[in-house]
């Protein structure tokens, strides 16, 4: 059952009021962080990270960026914050939320131009 729009507006309300979830998504919108990096950096318990993580993650706040297997043979996911900003909107007693999120399909387009520039730098 997919959430409606109202709830899925008051779980990012929930999360935005968050003090734990707001700096992670501070920490995580300017570098890629991993679960563990960002307990650490931002010094809040692991476990409460991972739970703002899923949330976060489930509501498009954030985004899974890339898994690396260390050299014990753990997977570590990385995040990035997914949305650019978001504004806050009060009309006729009605609060509401805009999220202007990260376009993916422009670092698509930018990684293949890179991938092709370098193919012809190499002829």
């Amino acid at each position: 059952m997919n959430p409606t729009d109202q709830d899925h507006e008051e779980i990012v309300f929930e999360l935005l009021a968050n003090k734990y979830s707001r700096r992670i998504l501070s920490l995580a919108s300017l570098k890629e962080c991993s679960a563990s990096q960002l307990s650490q950096e931002l010094d809040i318990p692991l476990a409460t990270v991972y739970r703002k993580l899923k949330f976060m993650e489930n509501s498009g706040l954030l985004r899974h960026v890339k898994t690396i297997i260390n050299l014990s043979g753990n997977e570590e996911k990385y995040y990035r914050c997914a949305i650019l900003e978001a504004t806050i909107h009060i009309r006729n007693g009605i609060i509401s939320l805009d999220l202007k999120k990260e376009d993916q399909s422009d670092k698509i387009i930018r990684l293949w131009k890179r991938l092709a520039h370098a193919s012809d730098i190499q002829k």
